[in-house]
């Protein structure tokens, strides 16, 4: 089967595995290196488990970190081979040297015939969410050693993957009519599927965020442009008295510039508290992202200033005495 699906038009690499990132599957099983001692009340620690065959890092676009990716050879060889990521590298060897080292699977060391020698290191892929954070650790093993009748078949393209999956499906019925076939997604709608619980409220939380700087422009105009407006008998004895439009403009600038640096800083202050609590439902967004920050204050801060100058504008450009003689 992977064989053919290999000759399909379009089709860069294929590879099968026992497992996929992102699959919703979050098993873990229990892996020793050769030569480690339990520390008292320790227990084995689980990392990801997959059996792989064909070019699967290649179909995943896992890079070669150190030493070689597993190949079919591998299947057919006596002697055991496996290859693991960098965060199970890191955890287990911190000072490197990985390549050779021994390891088996399960709780415990078995006889050395059942060792599986570390060929390769290869780049950590989120397995289990894109937003998971704790480095759990991964190990890939030959195919011929697994025990699993679920079987995923990766494929790489340089087609369309939906305008792919009939060709797949055919080819798969051509190796074997009653196998069944589910689950065909590129692994985009895989990752976008992994955080549909998360995008919802971050989409839903944007509207509001959106709707609340519309608000608090329309607030803030309102709200200077009467404080202006209230002081049109002010301007109007002040231009009376020899000042220059220039000069009443210019105070109201300055006027919605203090009031704009006061309602910055004290925004700045809601940012940092509402994005520490909101951390918890973003992935990939700092506390603060400055771009956002940016265009909320500039935003801010042309309402406030046309807010001042049009009122205090308008003002400038009365007869003094027709608005005295008005008050």
């Amino acid at each position: 089967m992977l064989a053919e699906i290999t000759r399909q038009p379009g089709v860069l690499a294929a590879g099968v595995s026992t497992d996929i990132p992102l699959d919703g599957s979050e098993g873990k099983s229990a892996v020793t290196v050769k030569g480690y001692q339990l520390k008292p009340g320790e227990s084995p620690r689980g990392y990801y488990f997959y059996d792989v065959t064909g070019d699967y890092f290649a179909a995943l676009g896992i890079p070669l970190r150190e030493g070689r990716f597993l190949t079919a050879a591998d299947t057919r060889r006596t002697v055991r081979a496996c290859v693991v990521d960098e965060d199970f590298a890191r955890r287990n060897w911190p000072q490197g040297g990985a390549l050779g080292q021994k390891l088996f699977p399960g709780a415990a060391e078995g006889p050395e015939a059942a060792a599986f020698t570390v060929v390769g290191v290869v780049g950590a892929v989120k397995q289990a969410a894109v937003t998971e954070e704790q480095a759990i650790g991964a190990v890939y093993f030959p195919f011929r050693f697994q025990n699993d009748n679920g079987l995923f078949v990766t494929v790489r393209t340089s087609l369309a993957p939906e305008a792919l999956a009939a060709t797949l499906r055919r080819v798969v019925r051509q190796v074997d009519p009653e196998l069944p076939i589910e689950d065909v997604r590129a692994m985009e709608t895989r990752v976008a599927d992994s955080l549909l619980a998360r995008r919802s409220p971050a989409l839903l939380t944007g509207v509001f965020a959106l709707t609340a700087l519309l608000l608090t422009a329309i607030g803030t105009y309102g709200v200077l442009s009467y404080a202006v407006a209230q002081r049109h008998r002010e301007i109007s004895v002040r231009m009376a008295l020899g000042a220059k439009p220039q000069q009443i403009r210019g105070q109201f600038l300055a006027l919605g510039l203090r009031l704009l640096g006061v309602g910055i800083g004290l925004g700045l202050l809601g940012a940092v508290l509402a994005g520490q609590t909101m951390q918890g439902l973003l992935y990939g967004v700092p506390t603060l992202h400055a771009p956002t920050l940016m265009i909320t204050a500039l935003v801010l801060g042309f309402v406030s200033l046309v807010a001042c100058l049009l009122p205090s504008h308008r003002a400038a450009k009365v007869d003094p005495m027709i608005a005295l003689r008005a008050e």
